[in-house]
């Protein structure tokens, strides 16, 4: 797992798709979409943190760490209701240029949509319906979401 690439997704994600849809579900959803994604189109994740079929749709294995971590480092705030601010700019130089196309495109596809959207959406690709409630999502499904 590269945890300066999961800081500054984070970071990204907070000031690009910052709106009254953005808490801690759609937030885990985006990571889930970057790292997907990019697998698909690439072959490599960006964050390479393992994400699990859970109700919600997938959720990371490190986020709740991470985003704790984040907030005693003040990078972030947390707020009522898991909204997040962040407190520093992203640094978009620890990101390669297919990692900042697929950052930009998971923000351009998603910022308007709320947490029920996105999370109905995950729960209608191969990643979800392959596997069971609990079970890691291998990265390998998403070459059967068929977007690239």
């Amino acid at each position: 797992m590269n945890k300066e690439k999961y800081e500054n997704a984070i970071l990204y994600f907070l000031k690009t798709v910052n709106n009254a849809h953005l808490g801690k579900v759609k937030l885990m959803e985006l990571l889930y979409y970057l790292d997907f994604d990019h697998f698909e189109k690439y072959g490599t994740p960006v964050t390479g943190d393992t994400y699990y079929h859970k109700a919600a749709g997938p959720l990371s294995s490190q986020g709740d760490a991470i985003l704790q971590e984040m907030k005693e480092k003040e990078l972030i705030e947390i707020q009522v209701e898991y909204k997040y601010i962040s407190k520093v700019a992203y640094n978009p130089n620890i990101f390669t240029s297919s990692e900042k196309e697929i950052l930009q495109e998971v923000v351009e596809k998603w910022k308007h949509h709320s947490r029920t959207e996105i999370v109905e959406a995950s729960h209608d690709e191969a990643p979800w319906v392959a596997t069971r409630i609990d079970e890691a999502i291998p990265y390998a499904l998403a070459y059967y979401r068929g977007k690239y």
